[in-house]
């Protein structure tokens, strides 16, 4: 799979991703933050699957209804768990991913909500 990686997110994330073989693109490696609108847009565009602890990607979801790929949303985890916790995600949720949902982590629980009307469908 392929991930951007927004710069909110460790990089034990982007450690453990490339570990497993994943193609990830880490926003810090490539200079200053563009802003979410931007990073959703590439994510879009090169077929990422965005991972973010930043919930204004919601907003661009659900209020301006922007186009979307899948977006795991990391909340409330040490630095050193994100990595462990969304190689498991993404180990259980595969069709989820691959349905461009938008999926929630946090230490209790893991929501998962169906792509909606933005959502890049395949």
């Amino acid at each position: 799979m392929k991930f951007l990686v927004d710069s909110c997110i460790s990089r034990f994330v982007v450690t453990t991703l490339r570990s497993l073989g994943h193609d990830v693109f880490w926003v810090p490696e490539e200079g200053s933050d563009p802003g979410d609108e931007a990073i959703l847009q590439k994510a879009v565009a090169e077929e990422y699957v965005l991972v973010t602890a930043d919930k204004d990607f919601g907003d661009l979801v659900f209020i301006y209804d922007k186009p979307h790929p899948c977006i795991i949303r990391l909340v409330d985890l040490s630095p050193h768990a994100q990595g462990m916790i969304l190689a498991d995600v993404i180990s259980r949720h595969g069709e989820e991913i691959a349905a461009h949902s938008l999926i929630t982590v946090s230490k209790r629980k893991i929501r998962i909500r169906p792509s909606g009307r933005g959502s890049l469908m395949p």
